[in-house]
């Protein structure tokens, strides 16, 4: 199905409430590798954002009739995931490091720049994760998902004014911890 062709969000809500649960599959093969790539940002770690969004769509679906404007659906779902992920760091013990948090090894085979890029998006990482949840939730939103302000005042229920400070700030804190780690 091409893009002209696909419902849109409203319509595909209005399909789900009006019986059809199949419809929901579309809700999901639209928006959970961004709300995957997200959750992972915001917590560091794929298993536990794969729970996060899991948790969250379960939760959209079961509270689907409550998304009081259906097309933004996309904020909302943003919304939903984003409380997922406060509570998953709210439970999570800072001293507990998975195996799967671990830097990637880099190949042997990779060229120079490529190990190079490695490095730095494993720095850019470890630097996010030194964030505050709100700030790193911001700077993701923004600059991970190329939200517009707008729509992440909508996914986060925060003022923009207050979103484009945290970006800033969040912006001045990831310089500078890259800094730190040169």
């Amino acid at each position: 199905m091409d893009v002209a062709s696909a419902p849109s969000d409203a319509e595909v809500v209005a399909r789900v409430l009006g019986g059809d649960r199949e419809a929901f599959g579309l809700v999901i093969r639209r928006y959970e590798p961004g709300l995957l790539r997200y959750a992972a940002r915001m917590l560091g770690s794929r298993d536990a954002a794969a729970d996060a969004v899991a948790e969250g769509l379960v939760r959209a679906y079961r509270h689907l009739a409550s998304c009081r404007d259906p097309a933004r659906l996309r904020t909302w779902l943003y919304r939903i995931v984003a409380n997922r992920c406060k509570s998953h760091l709210a439970r999570r013990a800072t001293a507990d490091v998975s195996l799967d948090e671990a830097p990637p090894v880099a190949d042997p085979r990779d060229t120079e720049a490529a190990v190079e890029r490695a490095e730095q998006l494993v720095l850019v990482e470890r630097a996010l994760r030194t964030l505050s949840p709100e700030k790193q939730e911001a700077f993701v939103l923004k600059h991970v998902e190329g939200m517009s302000y707008e729509e992440m005042a909508a996914a986060t229920g925060e003022r923009i004014p207050t979103l484009k400070m945290r970006v800033h700030r969040a912006r001045e804190a990831l310089l500078q911890a890259l800094e730190e780690y040169r």
